[in-house]
């Protein structure tokens, strides 16, 4: 069975799937440190692979959507103008080549990670929310036409995700893709699928959650906090109860 079978039925309540959070900094975490790694779609696809081999993951996040949004800023555009015009940036359709090669030569599923519609107003500083609204609907629409596997709404509060999770699961559908919430806040992570039923967390100490029988997200990013060695121990530690070393 594919990592990505595994995710899938994982999701409907048979089985378990592993889908750790690993992007900042994940080629040092394999060993391969590159800048903008994520916008060449071969290069990025094989250090996703490693990364998603050394942790034994059945789908891997892609989290490029974030990556847009920090561009954004970095060339000083902020407000709406910003939001109408970054679905069209060349990051979004860069994070989007990558999904698609991903998704035509991975095992594993991909998951495209967006920021919530409250998120991308907040962090580029948009007065009008239907604007950000409209252009979480395009960056959901173009990983889930490269296709993506399923949708994962990111923010700092349950309730701004909520609403994100229940937007996308309109469109995602369409496509016939499930759709996860991610929300993380001082360092406390909660995660959901679009039907309300939660995910398992590891622990930040690398202890898997007793009895699940679900997907299994790690603590937030951990690219910067764990190395490859724990990595692999948190993969390795399916069997319930289990710590890492």
């Amino acid at each position: 069975m594919s990592g990505r079978q595994r995710f899938l039925e994982a999701l409907a309540g048979q089985g378990l799937a592993f889908a750790p959070i690993v992007w900042q900094a994940l080629p040092a975490l394999v060993h391969q440190e590159r800048a903008d790694w994520w916008r060449d779609p071969a290069v990025g696809q094989r250090l996703i692979a490693d990364a998603a081999a050394l942790a034994a993951a059945d789908a891997m996040f892609v989290c490029a959507a974030e990556e847009a949004v920090r561009g954004a800023l970095a060339a000083g555009e902020r407000g709406d103008a910003a939001l109408d015009a970054l679905a069209s940036t060349p990051a979004v359709s860069d994070g989007a080549a990558l999904v698609r090669c991903l998704r035509e030569v991975a095992d594993h599923a991909v998951i495209a990670a967006v920021p919530a519609p409250e998120a991308l107003q907040r962090a580029l500083d948009g007065a009008e929310p239907e604007v950000a609204e409209d252009a979480f609907a395009d960056l959901c629409s173009a990983y889930l036409e490269a296709g993506a596997d399923a949708l994962a709404i990111m923010g700092e509060e349950g309730g701004e995700v909520g609403a994100g999770v229940t937007r996308a699961a309109r469109l995602a559908s369409l496509y016939g893709r499930p759709v996860l919430g991610v929300a993380e806040r001082d360092g406390e992570v909660e995660a959901w699928d679009e039907h309300g039923e939660p995910l398992g967390v590891i622990s930040p100490g690398g202890e898997w959650p007793k009895g699940a029988s679900i997907v299994v997200i790690t603590p937030g990013d951990v690219s910067t906090r764990w190395d490859a060695a724990r990595l692999r121990a948190v993969g390795a530690a399916r069997s319930v109860g289990t710590r890492s070393p």
